[in-house]
């Protein structure tokens, strides 16, 4: 730029507080004509960008406003202490394509970082160097910075591109959405994004406190994005659930939701509309609607089963507190089944005892959550027995039934989840069962102490055109484990722990070695502070993965090696 161009320039000092407090400045540095951007803020060190950025006057995306992260790699002479000020010329008043920039002089920049290096760690199949920075940001404000750019707009438009990522609220003045006219909200500004996030100053499709913006097949305000998301959770629907297959909370209308609790008194009067009406088994519950909700309250007296007819929808899922259970002790045949086209959803549901298998999907689809199948080690009943079926369980516990699934035609996927003491003395098959063509695909799981059924202990594959993979997973198995890849490979193995020991004894040992003892069935990995623990850096999370465990509290390290098995240290 010429020197006549920079005559009409008003000057000021500007800083920024980086790093322990070093203040970093330059002399000279950027010509900005966009008065939108940063650079133009007037209360001096004061940060005119968005809490968790900073200015670079250099930078044009933005207003010039980057993320605190990128702060050390600004080029001195963009760093926002320089001398910048606003043009009194005709024809520089309003934005450009981006900043411009002239000669400086000399700069001098001062930085302290304080930072930590992390040598490298060796997990599972392949290894990982890590290099963490720690970098210490001045941050005091969680708030949006207060209006403090002037320029050319219009408030009749909220919108006015002269304000950048701001709006014009008022003649002549640029805010964030916290200083929207009191008659005005971000629904005016763009009905796709009513709601204000007082955080980044910016309109958005939902917050936290207005959630409820967010409806249809993504009625969940993601906290972290402020966008509306598809449900994957039960508790994300009130007193309905989640159908996950779409997306959306089953309706809470009239004939949608019903309680049902086991009993034998008044069963005929009962309504089954509410929780002090309840109807007294599974089978009073009128399944009409599109997508029904059965609210099961624990009883001594058992519920009875379920069976779900084709194309229908239902959820059952545990109200309050005490996990309620479906006990197919006095129920001839399978207590919960599924017809063609529909879909089951369990949540904190057990499930015990049946005739050939407690849970039989033939050409529909099962959820499960936080869910139970729970036998006596005598009884032979399968816990799942799929054909032509989709089949997901997490955060569940397949315990002493005579095995946990047989699988054939069908896509079965299991993460966080405990399968542990499965095999009768009159059972068929071991804990797993793989007829021709099943997927299966289990991550996050602890699978243990399974026993011995003709000849083989956990894996059984039985025809051909299976696909199984199993990573991140804690297995101790009795020889044989698997007889899968006898022929050609069908199952595989990725990261985790996997040992196949020669009998009970000695199963029983390793499982003191890898694990804290049980608590309720549920094995934590020991964590030991000086030395490496069995499983400790034997997990990589990949995408896809869970990124919680078990107890759907912990969260999974995702970008560095984790716990083999159903959860993660304590």
């Amino acid at each position: 730029m010429s020197e006549l161009g920079l005559r009409g320039l008003g000057v000021r000092t500007l800083s920024l507080l980086l790093g322990a407090g070093a203040l970093i400045g330059f002399a000279g540095g950027c010509f900005i004509t966009n008065t939108a951007h940063c650079g133009y803020h007037q209360n001096g060190a004061d940060n005119p960008c968005p809490a968790g950025f900073v200015c670079n006057v250099c930078a044009a995306d933005n207003n010039g406003c980057v993320p605190e992260g990128e702060a050390d790699s600004i080029e001195p002479q963009c760093r926002d202490s320089g001398t910048i000020g606003t043009s009194t010329e005709p024809g520089t008043i309003g934005p450009t394509d981006g900043p411009s920039t002239v000669p400086t002089g000399t700069d001098t920049t001062e930085t302290t970082t304080d930072s930590t290096t992390v040598g490298v760690t060796t997990m599972g199949p392949t290894s990982t160097t890590e290099t963490t920075t720690e970098t210490t940001t001045d941050t005091s404000t969680t708030e949006a910075p207060e209006t403090t750019i002037e320029t050319m707009c219009d408030p009749m438009n909220l919108n006015d591109p002269n304000c950048g990522e701001q709006y014009c609220v008022a003649a002549g003045q640029c805010g964030w959405c916290t200083s929207l006219p009191q008659d005005k909200t971000c629904a005016d500004v763009d009905a796709a994004t009513p709601a204000c996030d007082e955080v980044s100053g910016k309109c958005v499709e939902c917050t936290k406190d207005v959630a409820q913006l967010c409806t249809g097949n993504t009625p969940v305000c993601d906290e972290e994005t402020h966008e509306c998301a598809p449900c994957t959770e039960h508790s994300q629907c009130g007193t309905t659930a989640c159908d996950i297959f779409d997306g959306s909370c089953f309706p809470d209308t009239e004939g949608s939701v019903f309680y049902v609790q086991g009993g034998k008194i008044d069963c005929q009067a009962k309504t089954g509309l509410t929780e002090n009406d309840p109807f007294c088994k599974l089978t009073d519950v009128p399944l009409n609607a599109a997508k029904v909700t059965i609210r099961l309250i624990a009883s001594t007296t058992p519920p009875g089963g379920l069976a779900v007819p084709e194309n229908s929808v239902v959820a059952i899922v545990k109200h309050k507190a005490t996990v309620p259970e479906i006990n197919g002790q006095d129920i001839l045949g399978t207590p919960v089944s599924l017809g063609l086209n529909s879909r089951l959803y369990l949540s904190g549901v057990k499930l015990r005892f049946g005739q050939g298998s407690l849970v039989k999907c033939a050409g529909g689809s099962l959820w499960a959550h936080d869910a139970i199948w729970e036998g006596n080690g005598i009884n032979s009943a399968r816990a799942i027995d799929a054909s032509s079926c989709k089949v997901s369980v997490h955060r569940s516990k397949i315990l002493r039934c005579g095995a946990a699934m047989q699988v054939a035609n069908s896509d079965v996927r299991i993460e966080n989840s405990f399968i542990l003491e499965n095999g009768a003395p009159t059972a068929q098959h071991p804990a797993f069962n793989f007829l021709t063509n099943a997927k299966a695909h289990i991550t996050y799981s602890t699978i243990a102490l399974n026993r011995v059924v003709n000849t083989v202990s956990t894996f059984n594959c039985v025809g051909n055109g299976q696909d199984i993979v199993l990573r991140n997973s804690a297995v101790v198995g009795v020889t044989k484990l698997t007889n899968c890849n006898d022929m050609d490979e069908r199952l595989t193995f990725e990261n985790g722990r996997f040992e196949e020991v020669p009998d009970g004894a000695m199963a029983d040992s390793l499982m003191s070695q890898w694990f804290n003892a049980p608590v309720q069935d549920v094995y934590t990995p020991k964590d030991s502070d000086n030395v490496m623990d069995p499983l400790e850096d034997t997990a990589m999370w990949g995408e896809g993965d869970p990124r919680f465990d078990f107890t759907g509290l912990t969260p999974i390290p995702t970008e560095e090696p984790s716990f083999a098995g159903a959860r993660q240290p304590l």
